[in-house]
């Protein structure tokens, strides 16, 4: 059923064949593409990466494109009946039409194109295509998925939605010496010079509204009832966190300083971009919360009366000017240590489903397309062979719901030619993200996080067809669609030990009840990296990554209870970037799947006692505050298994708390478990793990709310992930009261330490999860670090790492 070999040579064997030949095919037009507009076009030298290496090669010059696409849905084509709302979207000649801008980045010249597409998908609007690690020959792309980054403007007075019009012409314009795309700016209030930049990357999407209803989004063509609303303007509950600390609800606070503590947008990087219905504030509810707990008890609900504030901005105090963008407090100001919660009546939902479509069409008309029936031709056509995609945290969610919601197949084309069965993407490349992306849903919130009331613990998040054993549903699976119809692309599936604890992961390893391991199929790559945080440390050409710090002089970025987790994830992920190219490419196998199990006792509740962690001075254990899956009463009209629908009740009803399972870890709190063999975890110079814990703001241990409070941990810091250094000597560590080994007893010497180094190089080649030019660079940063430097070795130091060494 998931066959990877034939699908692979399904779909590569005929286009391989005739690259750099004519094309067989020479439809005008391929997917849902009706126009397309070049904005702008440059040129740059760039130096690529060599593939298979992470040296550069000569440079050579590339062509940059910036410009939109203008497309068109069928809305009873069963492919787009299951976006919620989409029956509601205006349309024209009986068609639904979006607008999305973006970026093409390829060799010049097309004898230098290997025929590979790769298809970054922007996190939050902002630049995904890494310019000075573009792969030798690959042609990249990204483009505009997110609808509601187009409200992401708090202007006053407000305006409606879009904040800008993509059919108005250009959207910004290309930096000319690095070839980034400027983003325009609209008026801000909230700005210091009243100016906004938006998002780079973002899709026009329609705005639902009464009429023409035939089902209720989620593919089953039932009719959804009436909705509230005046006219033919849709209402509905609305939900949504409001908070002033420095972190905000987990994400930076606006750009810029709101000109009065006495008030917050509600619109800025962790926003909700729906207006209020009404100004008036008795429709809505508005109140504090000092705690919350992992079983999701908060402390008791202190309301705000709705005569104490307003939908206003009031940057000179009371009562300011009516706006739907604006919180004004009457006699207060904004409390850090608070959480301020808001359910209020919103109006006019974006149908964010038809972001998903727009990524489609555009991927599927570079590929196989070559002019636009409205205009525009395809400035890549007949260069793309194969295509892949990647994305990272929510973008790794929204490639989740791409997959499942069965996009990655093409559809029928304008004069109705039909193309099922074709495949979009070939590959697929889903980065440290657990969750299901809640964007295909009335009053959808892609900047979802993972805390308490939002939703993702609805849909499956595990590749196979599983049942939902929390909810009492029968199998399904992120696959399942695709597979139906033989359009899955590979799927390579990279996470740590931080997206255990903040990403709620290990749903997708063994389900949202944790009783049994889901198997993966064959066509699903999956790679666990022990020990390291939410995007691993940073890599740099200056930084030692095998310099030692004292436990006694380590820094702690401020909030945050330990220093930065610094196992990198770039090195693992150069080789498998490779090997998954060598698949896509050329049928090459790919390493076997590494992570950690039930079955081999590597997983176990995120207690203490439950992974194991040992007693470490000044490292006590916090991997028990993640947040847990939760099973919600979003009310009737969610469709729990496709996560679509129409949400009713707001905050959601809270049923069952979920357990979290987390990788066993050893004496000296390290993971023991099935995983990608790192050189740090393999020759550790101390104490690595995937959480950590905030000190500072609504998330901290403050007057209001006590160490217990479980976003203490999952702020800010908690995807920084945590470290703490071995001492070098025994004597030290001994003195210090730490029970694990120092470096000295470890390694013996600083010539021991890098024996064990250059074992963990080598076994980490063999297995193909390090490429040689990467392995030279750890070699000689190990060599010239300065572990056990200072440290005068004894007889049995250097016995021991004479040891070392012979083996």
């Amino acid at each position: 059923m998931y066959s990877t070999t034939v699908n692979l040579l399904r779909h590569f064997l005929p286009a391989l064949a005739i690259f750099g030949a004519t094309l067989g095919w020479s439809s005008p037009s391929e997917a849902y593409v009706q126009k397309i507009v070049i904005d702008q076009q440059i040129s740059l030298n760039i130096a690529p990466i060599t593939l298979g290496t992470s040296t550069p090669a000569p440079a050579i010059p590339y062509t940059i494109y910036t410009g939109r696409i203008f497309g068109e849905l069928d809305p009873s084509d069963p492919q787009h009946s299951i976006i919620t709302d989409i029956e509601h979207a205006p349309k024209t000649q009986g068609k639904v039409t979006y607008v999305a801008n973006f970026q093409i980045v390829t060799p010049t010249d097309p004898r230098q194109r290997s025929g590979l597409l790769i298809h970054e998908v922007p996190n939050r609007g902002n630049n995904a295509i890494p310019m000075t690690a573009l792969v030798q020959g690959a042609t990249y792309l990204q483009s505009g998925w997110q609808g509601d980054l187009l409200a992401q403007c708090s202007p006053s007075p407000a305006i409606p939605y879009p904040c800008f019009d993509l059919n108005s012409g250009p959207y910004g314009s290309l930096n000319p010496t690095s070839g980034a795309l400027v983003p325009p700016t609209v008026s801000d209030v909230a700005g210091p010079s009243g100016l906004k930049a938006l998002a780079s990357y973002v899709v026009q999407v329609p705005v639902a509204t009464h009429g023409n209803t035939s089902n209720n989004g989620n593919g089953q063509g039932n009719h959804n009832g009436d909705d509230h609303g005046v006219g033919n303007v849709i209402t509905g509950q609305v939900y949504g966190h409001v908070c002033s600390g420095t972190n905000g609800c987990g994400l930076p606070v606006p750009t810029g300083t709101p000109p009065s503590t006495a008030q917050l947008a509600i619109q800025g990087p962790a926003f909700v971009p729906y207006h209020p219905a009404s100004l008036d504030t008795k429709q809505a509810q508005f109140w504090s919360v000092s705690s919350q707990t992992a079983a999701g008890v908060t402390s008791a609900k202190t309301p705000i009366p709705s005569g104490q504030w307003a939908w206003a901005y009031c940057p000179t105090g009371w009562p300011g000017t009516p706006n739907p963008n604006w919180i004004c407090l009457k006699n207060s100001t904004f409390n850090p240590k608070l959480e301020y919660e808001m359910v209020y009546t919103g109006e006019n939902p974006l149908v964010l489903g038809v972001g998903f479509a727009a990524f489609r069409d555009l991927a599927a008309f570079l590929r196989y397309g070559t002019a636009a029936p409205g205009g525009g031709q395809n400035p890549i056509a007949g260069s793309i062979t194969a295509a892949m995609t990647i994305g990272a945290s929510q973008s790794a969610a929204f490639i989740h719901g791409f997959v499942f919601w069965g996009f990655n197949e093409e559809g029928r084309d304008q004069w109705g030619h039909d193309q099922r069965g074709r495949i979009v993407f070939d590959g697929a490349w889903p980065q440290i993200d657990g969750r299901m992306m809640v964007m295909n849903i009335r009053f959808g919130q892609p900047n979802n996080l993972m805390y308490l009331y939002m939703g993702g613990d609805e849909a499956p998040v595990w590749w196979a067809d599983y049942p939902n054993l929390a909810r009492h549903l029968p199998p399904d699976g992120m696959l399942h669609r695709c597979a139906r119809d033989n359009t899955c692309p590979a799927i390579l599936e990279t996470f740590a030990s931080a997206e255990l604890y903040s990403e709620k992961m290990a749903v997708s390893l063994c389900g949202f009840t944790c009783v049994e391991d889901i198997p993966i199929p064959s066509n699903v790559y999956r790679y666990y990296t022990p020990g390291a945080t939410h995007g691993g440390g940073a890599v740099s050409n200056t930084a030692n990554l095998f310099n030692w710090v004292s436990p006694a002089a380590v820094t702690v970025p401020t909030g945050q209870s330990l220093a930065n987790d610094p196992i990198p994830l770039a090195y693992t992920n150069n080789a498998l970037q490779y090997n998954f190219i060598q698949l896509l490419m050329n049928g090459v196998a790919m390493p076997a799947s590494v992570y950690p199990t039930l079955s081999k006792g590597q997983l176990a509740p995120n207690t203490k006692q439950g992974v194991g962690f040992p007693d470490i001075p000044k490292m006590p254990y916090g991997g028990d505050q993640a947040w847990p899956p939760f099973v919600y009463n979003f009310g009737p009209r969610e469709n729990y298994d496709q996560e679509s629908g129409v949400p009713t009740i707001q905050p959601p009803i809270i049923e069952r708390v979920l357990p979290v399972y987390a990788a066993k870890v050893n004496a000296d709190g390290n993971e023991v478990v099935d995983g990608l063999p790192t050189i740090l975890g393999d020759a550790p110079l101390g104490t690595y793990v995937g959480w950590n814990l905030a000190t500072t703001g609504w998330y901290g241990p403050n007057a209001s709310n006590g160490p217990g409070s479980v976003g203490q941990v999952f702020a800010g810091a908690g995807n920084s992930g945590g470290y703490y250094p071995f001492w070098d000597t025994k004597t030290n560590r001994q003195a210090n009261g730490d029970p694990r080994l120092s470096l000295e007893e470890r390694y013996g010497t600083h010539a021991g330490y890098v024996c064990v180094v250059t074992k963990a190089i080598n076994k980490a080649q063999q297995l193909r999860f390090l490429l040689p030019s990467d392995a030279q660079t750890l070699l000689s940063q190990a060599n010239s670090s300065n572990v056990l430097v200072a440290v005068a070795p004894t007889p049995a130091d250097t016995a021991l790492a004479n040891s070392l060494c012979s083996n």
